[in-house]
């Protein structure tokens, strides 16, 4: 029981700092979801598949955590409950770190800038490594 509310907490503070994020650039007139658009061809097949599957490993790991059908031993469940937790907090610096600057998903007509301060000196993408 304690792993399932470790993992609904750690996905619950995730996404919602990942939505906030989301949420405070819109009202600032930058568009972060641009997966799939103004692309044709494989370009935008590959980025549509790759939303489609994010999409399904989330509702997959929620309905795993649901019904329980982790058949891995304690020491591996805890392992992943602290991967997850550290994961968490990696992004959530990274976040707060890069403010406005994001790339990923911004379109390219917005500018922003480079971010080397805070959890960027140690890592190039620490919003990747989080997640």
């Amino acid at each position: 029981m304690a792993f399932k509310i470790i993992s609904i907490a750690a996905l619950i503070v995730f996404y919602g700092c990942y939505f906030a994020k989301m949420i405070r650039q819109k009202k600032q007139g930058i568009q972060t979801d641009q997966l799939g658009k103004n692309k044709v061809g494989f370009a935008k097949f590959v980025e549509v598949t790759m939303k489609i599957a994010a999409i399904l490993v989330t509702v997959t790991e929620i309905i795993c955590i649901f019904i329980g059908t982790s058949l891995c031993p304690a020491a591996v469940r805890i392992i992943g409950a602290m991967m997850s937790i550290a994961g968490t907090i990696v992004f959530i610096a990274a976040v707060q770190t890069m403010r406005d600057n994001w790339r990923a998903g911004v379109s390219k007509t917005d500018e922003t800038e480079l971010v080397t301060t805070g959890i960027y000196q140690i890592s190039r993408n620490p919003a990747f490594f989080g997640i």
